[in-house]
């Protein structure tokens, strides 16, 4: 989506932010992950990134290559939404629900 007045790309919203870090907290504090371990939201914010965002790469001077995670912060409101869809289908198979 773009801004009727400028043309730029419409950023993520707040509410959005605030309604994936809610997930993240739920994932937190309700599920396993495969290793049988509880982990932090942080945790997994990073897996689910690392899962439906991938990673963008840079190529240094020598030749090797840095991988470095997306972020949410550079998504706008439809790749977000995206985001978010695939989060929440993920916590909706081990029960995990937000509330609307």
């Amino acid at each position: 989506m773009k801004c009727d007045k400028c043309g730029q790309r419409n950023k993520r919203s707040l509410p959005q932010n605030a309604r994936l870090h809610s997930l993240f907290m739920l994932l937190q504090d309700s599920v396993k992950a495969k290793d049988g371990e509880y982990h932090s939201a942080m945790w997994w914010k990073v897996m689910t990134k690392a899962e439906y965002l991938g990673f963008a790469e840079f190529r240094k001077p020598d030749g090797s290559v840095i991988q470095v995670i997306r972020s949410t912060a550079d998504l706008d409101v439809t790749e977000l939404n995206e985001f978010m869809t695939r989060v929440e289908a993920y916590a909706a198979k081990r029960g995990v629900y937000l509330e609307d």
